[in-house]
């Protein structure tokens, strides 16, 4: 699955690696770019959520036997710090339901500090 995305719009866009991708489990991680600045010299929180989106869409991934027939519902991030350097995004499926499912990430910055969390329900299609 991890070849899916080798030439995928947001992979070229985001630039990410994925590091694990596991049994309802992705981790991914992107370098600061100039193109992710906020004009304050942080990252902006769009960037953060598309990467909490796209981490969680990857995990769910792995439990559909890499088909991606859903799509996102919701999304609910918390900025919780700025994030001034590369970012780690850590997601889990918290349920995989029959018609919806919940996925939580939790990002990091290069330090290991916690700059975000979001969860994402996706509804399958």
């Amino acid at each position: 699955m991890i070849g899916r995305f080798a030439d995928h719009p947001i992979r070229r866009f985001l630039e990410f690696d994925i590091l694990d991708l596991s049994n309802g489990r992705c981790v991914m991680k992107t370098d600061f770019k100039p193109e992710f600045d906020n004009t304050t010299g942080v990252i902006h929180g769009g960037i953060l959520a598309m990467l909490a989106d796209t981490a969680v869409a990857c995990a769910l991934a792995t439990l559909t036997n890499g088909d991606m027939n859903f799509a996102t519902a919701n999304l609910n991030i918390h900025f919780l710090r700025p994030a001034h350097t590369a970012i780690t995004a850590t997601a889990t499926i918290i349920k995989k339901g029959a018609k919806v499912c919940v996925g939580s990430c939790d990002i990091h910055d290069a330090e290991g500090r916690q700059v975000a969390t979001a969860t994402a329900d996706f509804v399958l299609t």
